[in-house]
Formats: C-alpha cells, structure tokens, sequence
C-alpha cells in the first residue's frame, strides 16, 4: 500500500476552528482571511457528499480581499458525525448555518454554496434573509434536473473502501468524469483526497455512513424553490449563479427563467465543467471577483 500525504493539495492557508450547534453538535470550519477585509464575508457551504477540503483553492484565492468562513456540515470530515441521522436533513443544515452566523458575529454574509450548500442558500432567503447579504448558487437552481439527482443518489453513501488512492480515482472517475471534461490528472487526485481519508488502513469517504440511510429513507418535506427565487427576486438580493456547461443537474433554461424573474442576477457558465464546478477555474474566479466588488462599490 503506497503512502499518501492526506493533505498534499491542502494549502494550509486558514485557520481551524469548531462551532458547537444547539443540540450539541461540533462543527468543523476554516477561516481564511485576516479578518479586517472588507465586508460582506463570505460562509461557503459544500456539497452534499462533499467538504470543505474541496473550497481550499477558491478560498485562498478570494480570501486575498475577503473573509471566507468554509463550514463542514454535520457528519461530514472533521465534524461530529450525528448520533440520529433523521438530522441529515435540509431545516437541521439551515437551522445550523443560522447558529453559525451567529456565533461569528458577522453583519450580512454573502453565502456560496455549492450543490446541496446552493440548495440551502435559496432557501435560506425565505427562512433567515437578514443573515444575507447575497448569494452564490454553484449549479443549482430552481429546477433540480431528474437525471443528475437519481446519478447522485445513486452512488450517495454506497461507494467502496479501496486501498489504493489510484482505486478512489477511478471510482471517481466512474461517477462522475462526464461532468469534468480535461481534467488534469493531479486535479482528480486533489478531488480523491478532498472526498477521501485514511480509516481502518484504507481509503474511506469523508462523510457519516448513515448519510446514505437518512437519503434512502428521505423524509424531507418538499420546498418550492421557484417560490424562494421570487422571494430573492422581490427582495432585489444579489445573487450569481455558476453553471457548469454540462451540468446534469441545472439546466441552462432554468438559469435563463430565474434570470428573466430577478434581472439583478447575474450567471456564468463554466465550460468543461458538469455538476459542479471546482470554483477555482478562471471563469468562476473572475465572477466571483465582480461579485464581491458590487458590495464594496455601495459602501
């Protein structure tokens, strides 16, 4: 069995620190930035299989004029891992991310969220739109595109150990290489170690097992998301969309409708890139950029 440095594409760049919600449970973030950049901060969430391993090269990159508070959801990586996986659910993560805000004492953030992150910043405009001060939805929208979702949950919680990181790359690959197009090999490997640590001797997802129980089991009550873009809309809240060209989850008709609904919002879409993109592509980062810029100009 080769030895691989767990955190050879980790830039080391932040500092590590715990949030304790609630009901008891301890979330992991990073905090990137000095702390006296310019306002708004950002609150970056990952996806739903995901980390905040996967923010580190957008982070570092935007912390240079912001603050970037990366947040590990519950049972994901270094967070606790929830003893009543029925808490893996949409209101538990927002009721969550609200506590956050709070307990860092930040006026309005922008929050970027990719994929089930982007899911929880619409509807958190609806639940709590005094903690925003703008959004960043990486590749979702209002309409979440049946085949993405079922290629999703498909492999959700059910992906093997493997012993080797090569075997974790191909997994990877497997479920998802249609969706980045181009990728170079040593970005794959960063992917597999941001998805992937040592447990046991092998190579083991970041995320509590029972995720998958609690998708299988889905008793989420459903959400119009349609009804919280209109409330994004009404309340002229910038939002920036990031598609990814070959996304099998956002489609380029549903950013085109949410934009004719909010004309302040603003989209890219990131050629070679599916569901979602990395956020450290050229495109991504330029948006971002301008994004970010808009808050500084009104100050």
């Amino acid at each position: 069995m080769s030895e691989i440095d767990e955190s050879k594409y980790d830039s080391g760049a932040y500092e590590n620190k715990w949030f304790e919600t609630s009901d008891g449970i301890k979330l992991n973030y990073r905090v990137y930035g000095n702390g006296t950049s310019p306002k708004p901060a950002i609150i970056a969430l990952p996806g739903l299989t995901r980390c905040a391993r996967d923010l580190d090269p957008m982070a570092v990159q935007l912390s240079k004029t912001h603050t970037i508070y990366a947040l590990n959801l519950r049972g994901r990586d270094l967070s606790d891992y929830d003893p009543d996986y029925s808490n893996y659910n949409t209101s538990v993560y927002i009721r969550d991310t609200y506590e956050f805000w709070k307990s860092i004492d930040e006026p309005p953030v922008v929050l970027l969220g990719s994929s089930l992150g982007a899911l929880l910043a619409m509807l958190m405009v609806e639940d709590h739109p005094d903690m925003l001060a703008g959004t960043v939805l990486n590749d979702l929208g209002a309409t979440i595109e049946f085949a993405g979702m079922s290629r999703i949950f498909g492999y959700a919680g059910q992906l093997p150990d493997e012993s080797e990181l090569t075997a974790v790359v191909s997994t990877i690959k497997e479920h998802i290489g249609n969706q980045f197009v181009n990728l170079p090999e040593d970005q794959w490997e960063r992917m597999a170690l941001s998805m992937y640590g040592r447990k046991n001797g092998k190579w083991h997802h970041r995320y509590d097992d029972n995720l998958g129980v609690a998708l299988s089991e889905n008793k989420e009550d459903f959400r119009d998301l349609w009804e919280a873009h209109q409330r994004a809309a009404d309340l002229e809240l910038p939002v920036l969309s990031i598609r990814g060209e070959l996304s099998d989850v956002t489609s380029a008709d549903t950013i085109r409708t949410m934009k004719n609904m909010a004309p302040h919002m603003q989209s890219v879409d990131v050629p070679n890139r599916g569901h979602c993109p990395l956020l450290d592509e050229p495109q991504c980062l330029e948006a971002l950029v301008s994004f970010m810029a808009q808050f500084e100009n009104r100050a």
